[in-house]
């Protein structure tokens, strides 16, 4: 019969082993639950960039078709003033919007009656719109002569900040930096803006909502209805419609431009969407193109440089 001693003994040694194996399999938890985190990590991001790689070819073929609506010369293309289509291909969504650069304001060139008019649009009154306005056009030109609303140097050291450029804007972004400006409101006229068109005036016919409504003595029901009636017209190879009430000094001819963007809108995922906006400039139909500016509108944009013949556009 085995002594007291012995059987506490083999009691506590069965203790410790159940203790140390218990521990083991904590430790065996542990690395399984960490190889499996570790795991769904790896295929998350392979998942990511397949998609990210996805997007980026389905945005490329967005690119690829817009070029090739542009270089259209029997109407097979569509009309260049924000125009969108939408391309499905292998899962992505495209959408592509076409813009002809005439058809916006040029920040360099731009007539001073349009920048006030693009400034008031968007919720500024008159004496806002003029001062910025001002600011603007103190900004662009060599001289440090202030315009009555405008704003020279002096100004800029007052308000902290450096400025003016006193020469032309080499990017839209330096708007940002013109004494009155906001960010909020940056974003909102900068889809009516442009460093590519080199005119005073604006092509009515192919020139975006926001530009149009910055046009002194028109309103928005009228304005729909001029885009809508040239849409119209320009798919069933119609004259285009004239726009009325409008000083004329403010009007470029209805010229086929040279300078265009495409934009792209590429869904990905669950609601994401990545965006980019590619500038060229065409030589003539059917001799191909130069890229002048790519910028992104979200994560993700894709960026081309270079030249191309027609015969490199798929």
């Amino acid at each position: 019969m085995r002594s007291s001693a012995a059987v506490e003994i083999a009691r506590r040694d069965g203790g410790v082993a159940l203790v140390s194996v218990l521990w083991l399999l904590v430790l065996v938890s542990l690395l399984a639950l960490n190889l499996s985190v570790g795991s769904r990590t790896e295929l998350q991001l392979a998942g990511n960039l397949r998609l990210a790689a996805g997007a980026r070819l389905a945005a490329d073929a967005g690119v690829s078709w817009g070029l090739w609506s542009l270089m259209q010369a029997d109407g097979a293309g569509w009309l260049a003033d924000g125009s969108s289509r939408t391309l499905a291909l292998d899962g992505y969504s495209v959408e592509v919007a076409l813009f002809d650069e005439q058809g916006k304001i040029d920040l360099n060139e731009g007539d001073p009656l349009l920048l006030q008019g693009l400034f008031q649009s968007v919720g500024l009154d008159e004496k806002a719109a003029l001062a910025l306005t001002d600011a603007v056009l103190d900004w662009r030109d060599e001289d440090q002569l202030v315009r009555p609303q405008g704003a020279e140097e002096e100004a800029y050291k007052a308000a902290g900040l450096l400025g003016p450029g006193n020469g032309p804007f080499e990017r839209l972004e330096d708007l940002r930096k013109v004494l009155g400006m906001s960010e909020a409101l940056y974003r909102q006229v900068l889809p009516a803006l442009t460093l590519y068109s080199n005119k005073a005036e604006i092509n009515p016919l192919v020139a975006p909502r926001e530009v149009l409504l910055a046009l002194p003595g028109v309103d928005p029901a009228s304005v729909d209805r001029f885009i809508e009636e040239r849409r119209r017209n320009f798919e069933s190879g119609q004259r285009p419609p004239m726009l009325g009430g409008v000083d004329s000094r403010l009007l470029a001819p209805n010229a086929p431009g040279v300078n265009y963007s495409i934009v792209t809108h590429t869904a990905v995922g669950a609601g994401a969407r990545v965006g980019q906006q590619v500038v060229v400039n065409l030589r003539g139909r059917g001799q191909g193109f130069d890229i002048l500016q790519t910028a992104p509108l979200g994560d993700g944009a894709i960026t081309v440089e270079g030249s191309f013949d027609k015969r490199d556009v798929p």
